[in-house]
């Protein structure tokens, strides 16, 4: 088949060239960095990758706009014109779901204290070991532990098959509810069903996307139904956890704790060598809790997962090349709807 090759503008691809792209792809493509990007090439575009949505308005001829992550503005939706099917990656679902099993079982063995303890030479019975003896940290078993998962998609299934493997009971909220629920999990309710989830589980897992019904999702009351020992664990977006309601639980003792590895005030975006009020990703100082395992949003970065990434995009470019069935789409192109998004 000889097809005619089509132009892609591509943004920001976490650190990497849009060249890199090349390799992956299996129909021709002409890939064009969007900050060199000219008018005509915007307007010629069939497929935009993490382009500045401001462009998009003179692509008149453009049918894909691809992201390279999973999470996005849902305000971005608004600003990209309708012909385009917008379609996302899901390429971070392993190295979450390993963060997330990371952080459980760093949790329960404490292998940080003990590392310290150990430097100490807390195993003395004989000074200076001896003064620590009685700080020894004692660890708990994972198996048996209910896992609680907020958000049953593509990471919360990959976040359960790996806490399954731990013996682990797990439970799960999602959109709908299923009866008789899917495997591994004991139960799989509703979003009416979240005080349950979180009165039930050792540990819960926020993994929803960040919406307009999302946002502060887990307020004061929900976080009430968690035990003085229980672990919340935040890898999807900030602002789906009331901010001042997380710091007053943790720093009152309410919750046993937190993994946060997503926040509130964007980092990324403050300037080198900034340091202060401003410049915090809280306007709490989440760092000064024992209580607080604190991460820079890095639970999904790993080279696996860009590669994947890569290949990902190019499989959606692709498609569009060769007319079928786009994967991952967030939202189908209005005037093909009725063709199952297909472009």
């Amino acid at each position: 088949m000889n097809l005619t090759s089509l132009t892609v503008v591509v943004g920001s691809l976490f650190g990497t060239s849009p060249q890199n792209l090349a390799p992956f792809l299996t129909t021709p493509w002409t890939i064009v960095s969007a900050e060199n990007a000219t008018d005509a090439q915007i307007e010629t575009a069939k497929a935009f990758v993490n382009a500045p949505l401001p462009a998009l308005a003179d692509a008149i001829q453009g049918r894909l706009y691809q992201y390279s992550y999973t999470g996005y503005p849902e305000s971005d939706l608004s600003s990209i014109p309708k012909q385009l099917a917008v379609c996302n990656c899901h390429q971070s679902t392993v190295p979450i779901a390993e963060y997330c099993m990371a952080a459980i079982l760093e949790w329960n063995t404490k292998l940080r204290a003990q590392d310290a303890q150990m430097r100490k030479a807390c195993w003395s019975t004989a000074p200076p070991g001896n003064t620590c003896a009685a700080s020894r940290s004692v660890m708990r078993q994972t198996e048996n532990l209910t896992l609680g998962i907020l958000g049953f998609g593509h990471i919360g299934q990959a976040i359960a098959k790996r806490a399954a493997a731990f013996e682990m009971r797990i439970i799960a909220t999602d959109v709908a509810a299923q009866d008789p629920p899917p495997s591994p999990l004991a139960w799989l309710g509703d979003d009416s069903q979240n005080p349950r989830l979180f009165a039930e589980s050792d540990f819960v897992v926020v993994a929803l996307p960040l919406l307009n019904t999302t946002q502060g999702l887990v307020d004061a009351s929900l976080l009430a139904h968690l035990s003085a020992t229980s672990v919340l664990i935040n890898i999807a977006r900030g602002p789906i956890v009331s901010e001042d309601a997380l710091y007053d639980a943790l720093s009152a003792g309410s919750i046993g704790g937190a993994v946060l590895d997503v926040w509130w005030n964007a980092i990324f975006q403050i300037p080198p060598g900034t340091f202060g009020p401003s410049s915090w990703p809280s306007a709490y100082r989440f760092d000064e809790l024992s209580n607080v395992i604190m991460t820079p949003h890095d639970s999904g970065e790993s080279d696996e997962a860009q590669i994947e990434a890569l290949r990902e995009i190019a499989a959606n470019l692709d498609n569009l090349a060769l007319g079928l069935p786009l994967d991952n789409v967030v939202r189908p192109a209005a005037a093909l709807q009725a063709q199952g998004a297909q472009v």
